[in-house]
């Protein structure tokens, strides 16, 4: 477990001081089931009350910060500028603000988010670990705000899915307007992919560049028979198992994600897109190559790149020898 990670369950078990197991586990099992149906609903919100937004911190935010620290990850090291200011649209309670922190620790975030119960919980969590990064919480719907100032990075994580075809459009237009480097995670399903690669259509028209995972801004290779994704590994504290009835000590969090930018770039050379296998004497991986194409590589122990190769995984780059 990362020292962040370790900070972030820490500030949850502080917030969750005092609350009833049993209530709490209630509202874990109906968050679960919309966000394994992906329903959408620009009208109301999904979480109603501040044990909602706890009970969603408990079991969705560590996931949340690991699958946009990976993300955040991709941009820093694709896009050849640097990251002094952040705007996070439809923020919750700061998961991109606390993943934005630990790789650049002096950035300075705006939290952009329409819940009164999420920003609170937001607050108290990131003043329970004095998390500096957060300039501002900003009380707003969306659908009606407009940026005061330009960014250099703007986040749209785990939001896409929530929203109307209209509202998904005129958010990318909002980010578009705002940042000069575009970072947007989404539920690693058919349907998430499908959404990113709407947001990248629309990018690209408005001259955005694509930095990662895409290695080229021709169309996917990977439709229609699959869809484009990745993982995260991440650790589950004994209460985590406990909401969730999981036997496991760890969850994977599958996630498809998206960086553009108006900044100069050093895209991969080609993407390990699922993981990679090992059989005896021999690495074989699943690529998207700069040529717009999907291929598959077999590289034997007999090859100058083998050892390198074994190293690799899943949403790893693949460097030309």
């Amino acid at each position: 477990m990362s020292s962040v990670d370790t900070q972030l369950h820490a500030a949850l078990s502080q917030a969750l001081a005092g609350v009833a197991h049993d209530e709490l586990r209630r509202r874990v099992s109906d968050l679960s089931d919309r966000y394994r149906g992906e329903r959408v609903d620009d009208a109301s919100p999904a979480l109603n009350d501040a044990l909602d937004y706890l009970a969603y911190a408990v079991v969705r935010m560590p996931a949340t910060f690991r699958a946009l620290h990976a993300a955040l990850l991709a941009a820093d090291r694709h896009v050849l500028t640097s990251f002094a200011t952040h705007l996070d649209l439809g923020g919750g309670t700061g998961a991109a603000a606390w993943a934005a922190a630990s790789i650049w620790p002096s950035i300075s975030t705006e939290v952009v988010e329409r819940r009164p119960a999420a920003v609170e919980l937001g607050r108290q969590l990131a003043g329970s670990n004095n998390l500096s990064a957060v300039r501002r919480w900003t009380l707003a719907d969306l659908r009606r705000w407009v940026p005061q100032d330009p960014v250099d990075l703007v986040t749209i994580g785990y939001v896409l899915n929530e929203l109307s075809d209209r509202s998904r459009h005129d958010l990318i237009d909002i980010a578009a307007r705002s940042a000069g480097t575009i970072v947007i995670v989404e539920p690693g399903t058919s349907r998430g992919h499908r959404r990113i690669l709407d947001a990248r259509d629309q990018l690209i028209a408005r001259g955005f560049a694509i930095a990662a995972p895409c290695p080229h801004a021709l169309a996917c290779p990977v439709l229609p028979a699959d869809w484009c994704h990745f993982a995260v590994r991440l650790p589950r504290t004994e209460l985590h198992r406990a909401l969730k009835d999981g036997k496991r000590n760890f969850e994977d969090e599958k996630f498809t994600y998206l960086v553009a930018t108006r900044r100069p770039t050093r895209p991969a050379d080609s993407r390990v897109i699922g993981r990679p296998s090992r059989p005896k004497g021999q690495v074989v991986l699943d690529l998207c190559t700069s040529s717009g194409e999907r291929a598959r590589a077999v590289i034997p122990k007999s090859s100058p790149t083998y050892r390198n190769a074994r190293k690799l995984g899943w949403g790893d780059e693949l460097e030309s020898p």
